[in-house]
């Protein structure tokens, strides 16, 4: 499956703003996990079109390792653990407890200039921490 491309949000941030970053790894159990990740996914993609904060989002799936990436830009750290605990996302973190492993999640900071997201800096980060 081909990385989905960057998708906008409904925050357009300002020059000289600091966003909120947040980028994961999600390495599912199991491959018969796959397609109710991806049903999530679905779900989790119209809930961050109108999310308060969001900037934007991609996702990056991985399905031969069935590992999911996903990286986001937010407003803040705020905007972005209110999304993270409301709606499909909260949802999905129910549903999909105990079909992940070992998940990596590393938050930093970009600028508007930074926007789309790249995703070469994003496994950056996620291997400099693994």
């Amino acid at each position: 499956m081909p990385v989905l491309p960057w998708s906008s949000g409904v925050h357009k941030p300002v020059e000289g703003e600091q966003l909120h970053v947040l980028t994961s790894r999600l390495p599912l159990i199991r491959y018969s996990d796959v397609p109710r990740f991806l049903r999530w996914t679905l779900k989790i993609r119209t809930q961050l079109r109108t999310a308060p904060g969001c900037v934007g989002y991609s996702l990056d799936a991985k399905l031969l390792s069935k590992t999911f990436w996903t990286l986001s830009a937010w407003s803040d750290k705020e905007a972005m653990e209110a999304f993270v605990r409301s709606g499909s996302h909260a949802e999905m973190l129910s549903d999909m407890k105990g079909r992940v492993g070992s998940p990596n999640f590393i938050d930093s900071t970009a600028g508007p200039a930074d926007i789309p997201l790249s995703w070469a800096a994003a496994r950056t980060r996620i291997n400099e921490l693994r």
